[in-house]
């Protein structure tokens, strides 16, 4: 069964625009991460740099990788490569 997605309301609502598969604790999960690495990066007031962020997010959410753990060592990794 599936559930239609509330409409998007703060620092979700990059994410929700992409999400197809998350369920609401992964999609919470996935946005907790978002916001620690705006924060962490500084990102947080460019919007194209949160699109950014978010498309990897779920790009490797939709491959399979649905740990925040192992998501954010591979944007870590990303970051580290410049």
């Amino acid at each position: 069964m599936s559930t239609a997605l509330s409409p998007p309301i703060g620092g979700n609502d990059m994410l929700r625009a992409l999400v197809g598969v998350a369920d609401a604790d992964q999609l919470a999960a996935l946005s907790k991460l978002m916001a620690e690495f705006e924060k962490e990066t500084g990102i947080s007031e460019d919007d194209e740099a949160r699109r950014s962020l978010a498309e990897r997010i779920m790009a490797l959410f939709n491959r399979g990788v649905t740990e925040p753990e192992e998501i954010r060592r591979r944007l870590d990794a990303g970051r580290a490569q410049g």
